[in-house]
């Protein structure tokens, strides 16, 4: 009795721990169709990123409040920005929010103190983990967003997203998705 107890409690926890080890959410993580080409990159050189910008982006998704801000994922936003001015130098990136009466925001991204590299001829920020945990589960996450140039002038975010979890502390699950937005030049 007690064995065949012991095999029932193996038999679920391994179809468990089978059955969680990968998520779909349904979410492509292809290049958006009718979206402009990407500039080609090479190496660890930086993309030029200078131009004046569109705050909110259109997305393939959008995985977080904020997502699509521009001014937010460089770190100088306040409220109302609109419009967000950069100015691209091989070792700084200089963030200016503005909306109707100006400049709101700045923050200075250098490459010498972290805040970006440079890798397959995009601009990446530093990755962002999150994670909590409970009674019921956990997880912890990291996604980092890689910025190109489209050939038309817009400003490309690849955010590359991935996780591991586990429910009732038993059922681990796991995935990764890309999500894709576009700032336009104005």
């Amino acid at each position: 009795m007690l064995a065949s107890l012991k095999n029932v409690i193996v038999c679920y926890l391994s179809v468990a721990l089978l059955s969680g080890c990968a998520a779909l959410t349904g979410i492509s993580p292809k290049y958006p169709e009718g979206w402009p080409s990407i500039s080609s990159g090479s190496g660890d050189e930086c993309p030029d990123l200078s131009g004046r910008y569109q705050n909110l982006a259109t997305y393939s998704f959008l995985p977080m409040a904020a997502a699509n801000s521009l001014a937010f994922r460089l770190g100088a936003e306040l409220k109302d920005a609109d419009r967000v001015v950069l100015v691209f130098s091989s070792a700084t990136l200089r963030v200016e929010a503005l909306n109707s009466t100006g400049v709101i925001g700045e923050q200075l991204l250098s490459k010498e103190h972290g805040d970006f590299s440079c890798s397959d001829g995009a601009f990446v920020l530093p990755i962002v983990i999150d994670k909590n945990a409970d009674g019921t589960g956990g997880y912890r996450s990291g996604s980092r967003l890689y910025l190109r140039r489209a050939l038309g002038g817009a400003l490309i975010g690849e955010e590359r997203t991935s996780g591991i979890g586990a429910i009732f502390w038993l059922v681990p699950v796991g995935g990764w998705q890309t999500f894709w937005f576009q700032w336009e030049a104005i």
